[in-house]
């Protein structure tokens, strides 16, 4: 019964995955980034690893989302048309993450090849081996993410803080 879960969560990842990328509302681009890591979680669960499954729902959907959704809630985003040499930017640009996607995927593919033919391993996401992983081979990105949300923490803050000097927050009620 369990391949037929993987692949029902898989599907609904790749399908919640797209609309993260092509939906035009970015609420709808919030709503749809909660159901990618909700299946995220649960083929981590599918896979034994329960603690990574846990971590991954309660930190990025439970908290990393909701700064997510109150920024844009706070945005007030609308639709802004670009003028030619605009969009030529962002069509180079757009080029060189395509680019960057396309290594980071032939990288991903090349590994997952590799790993076929390792002994399986005894790691299990147990929360002792993924402490110790953690805090002993990736202290450094760790700590790198830490500041990160600290820092888009202060920068909801002044957001917040921003919207409310301007009164933009009265406007829309």
């Amino acid at each position: 019964m369990s391949p037929y879960f993987f692949y029902l969560f898989a599907a609904v990842l790749i399908f919640a995955s797209l609309c993260v990328v092509l939906a035009r509302n970015p609420l709808y681009n919030v709503l749809a980034l909660v159901v990618a890591i909700f299946s995220l979680s649960c083929l981590f669960i599918l896979l034994e690893a329960y603690f990574v499954g846990m971590i991954l729902l309660l930190v990025y959907a439970g908290a990393v989302l909701v700064f997510f959704l109150f920024v844009v809630m706070c945005l007030n985003l609308n639709t802004v048309t670009l003028s030619s040499p605009q969009q030529s930017r962002f069509r180079v640009l757009g080029s060189l993450v395509g680019l960057a996607f396309a290594a980071s995927f032939g990288l991903a593919t090349t590994s997952f090849i590799k790993a076929q033919y390792m002994e399986a391993s005894s790691i299990r996401g147990t929360i002792e081996t993924v402490g110790k992983i953690l805090f002993t081979d990736y202290l450094l990105p760790f700590e790198l993410t830490s500041l990160l949300l600290l820092i888009a923490i202060f920068g909801i803050v002044s957001l917040a803080q921003g919207a409310l000097s301007t009164g933009k927050d009265t406007e829309n009620l």
